[in-house]
């Protein structure tokens, strides 16, 4: 068998010609263990090399699918859909997330001399066609020359190699859920789950059937922040998050830009919105990032809500952990950070609102996205901060006041200064 590496993203070959479909829809590979004569073949022995985090190219008459694996082998009887009459029952479950291709991969679109290059247990024979068996290994280069070349074939490759991961995400735990005590949490079937309280080193959740509450790990779901962090995906199953899968899969739901599919559901970031142009949109700067939001402002659910308001987040913060407060300066975790509209949205043009890049800023929660909105504060023509001449009532205000005259505002650009002049002609004190 392969050397496993530990660290290392390995690449796999798998042949699906009478069962992608079945286990593209499972979300899985399966191989059985021995053949009918007692003799287990190496490309049934390598399910057992496969770890999380490795990538899987499909092959059924072309590489039809990319896949990130979720879970390590385990021992699992033969799934009911695929042939009876071809395998044994016992065998080996590996769950993987697909990405399937808008168009598949032919074998002769692989170059010949790379096919030829690949090592004599991989999946190709002295004469570059395809060997018959289940899984072979792939070489390095081979996968990440696939990658390069084809790439663009598979519309979830960018999540599945962790290209965007919301800030959120970076969080610990604890804090996570500690932001979410009395929150009603749905899980993917839409039970509802309840955090009650924090008792470290566990969650105190309330369950349908469990009003009062029961102790979960808050290591269970760190577990799983961290496979979301550098994996892309988790798959909501006790095989991989633990026997309360549905409690930690309410849990990352909750994160922005977290989706749910298949069955079992593989939680993931969804690439990019699917009305903005670009993948990963960076922080604003009047030389980049100048294209409109071309998605729907009004998000149905129970009434409206900010269609645009996530994009604007993540087009001010990125990946980011931390970052600055535009007003005060001051670097803050990012869950202190509010994506602030210089002019009010309710007041904004239908183009004002999609102006992503120009019409926010960065601010903090303590205190400069209050006094800004609430007008003791505004910016200036040189983009300065200027404060309100009326005397606060409260000494703790003008104490921040008089820290925060004159100080120079990091969103203030030649594209966004119409905006901050809208606010200081009718939002500011004066």
């Amino acid at each position: 068998m392969a050397e496993a590496k530990l660290g290392q993203t390995n690449y796999w070959w798998v042949n699906q010609g009478q069962t992608y479909n079945q286990e593209r829809k499972a979300g899985i590979l399966w191989a059985p263990k021995v053949q009918k004569n007692g003799v287990e073949p190496l490309h049934w022995q390598s399910m057992l090399d496969v770890r999380p985090g490795d990538v899987i190219l499909h092959y059924a008459k072309g590489v039809r699918a990319f896949s990130v694996v979720a879970t390590a082998a385990v021992d699992a009887h033969r799934p009911g859909d695929l042939p009876k009459d071809m395998w044994d029952r016992d065998g080996r479950t590996v769950r993987t997330t697909y990405s399937e291709a808008a168009k598949a991969v032919a074998l002769d679109e692989l170059l010949l001399d790379d096919r030829l290059k690949e090592p004599q247990a991989g999946p190709f024979d002295r004469a570059g066609k395809v060997k018959q068996g289940y899984l072979f290994p792939l070489s390095k280069a081979f996968g990440e020359s696939f990658t390069a070349a084809f790439g663009v074939r598979f519309p979830a490759l960018g999540v599945a190699a962790g290209s965007y991961v919301p800030s959120e995400a970076r969080m610990e735990a604890v804090e996570l859920l500690r932001a979410l005590i009395g929150v009603t949490l749905l899980t993917v079937k839409g039970r509802t789950n309840k955090i009650l309280a924090m008792r470290p080193p566990d969650v105190v959740v309330a369950t349908e059937s469990s009003p009062a509450g029961q102790l979960v790990p808050i290591a269970w779901v760190e577990e799983a922040l961290q496979l979301l962090r550098e994996h892309g995906s988790v798959t909501i199953h006790p095989d991989q998050v633990g026997y309360r899968s549905a409690f930690i899969g309410a849990v990352l739901l909750q994160l922005p830009y977290a989706q749910a599919s298949g069955s079992p559901p593989v939680i993931s970031f969804q690439a990019h919105d699917e009305a903005e142009p670009e993948a990963i949109p960076q922080p604003a700067t009047d030389k980049g990032a100048t294209d409109p939001f071309t998605g729907s402002l009004e998000k149905p659910f129970a009434g409206t809500q900010r269609g645009e308001q996530p994009a604007l987040r993540r087009r001010l913060l990125g990946s980011v952990s931390e970052a600055e407060c535009a007003i005060c300066g001051e670097a803050y975790p990012a869950r202190f950070l509010w994506a602030a509209h210089i002019k009010p949205r309710s007041v904004c043009t239908d183009t004002e609102r999609r102006d992503l890049s120009h019409v926010g800023m960065l601010a903090c929660v303590f205190g400069c996205d209050a006094l800004f909105e609430t007008g003791y504060i505004s910016v200036n023509e040189n983009g300065q901060i200027v404060t309100s001449s009326f005397e606060p009532a409260n000494k703790a205000i003008a104490n921040k006041l008089a820290d925060l005259e004159g100080r120079p505002v990091s969103a203030h650009t030649k594209a966004s200064a119409a905006y901050f002049a809208w606010h200081q002609s009718n939002m500011f004190r004066g």
